[in-house]
């Protein structure tokens, strides 16, 4: 096993469930409005040319289907992710956790999060 001066060895015991989902959800957000509403916007452009315009109009059409869909998609996300977080924290508790090393760098771990700009 390398034992690297510059190697700072760490052990996740545990990561908090709220705090991380939150994190998921947006991400998955994100990334849904990036992917999704282009391609919701593009079916209510197509309209009644094939049977998703039922679907749509169900939904309310395109801005109410938008918001409909990540409010819903959003919730499932939430709570998917913490039941894996809290699956992820049963089974890091009963292995004794992940060994993490991390290369040090100019920065002790307790100057991580402050300023370091020079003052001029």
């Amino acid at each position: 096993m390398n034992t690297n001066i510059n190697t700072l060895k760490l052990k996740l015991k545990r990561i908090d469930p709220v705090k991380y989902a939150v994190v998921v959800t947006l991400v998955y957000l994100l990334i849904l409005l990036i992917i999704y509403v282009p391609f919701l916007l593009l079916g209510s452009l197509i309209g009644g040319s094939n049977d998703l315009a039922a679907g749509a109009a169900m939904l309310g059409g395109g801005i109410l289907g938008i918001i409909f869909m990540l409010v819903i998609a959003g919730i499932f996300v939430f709570i998917i992710t913490i039941i894996a977080c809290s699956l992820l924290n049963f089974i890091l508790k009963k292995t004794g956790g992940i060994d993490i090393d991390f290369e040090k760098t100019g920065l002790e771990i307790s100057q991580i999060g402050k300023d370091h700009r020079i003052e001029q």
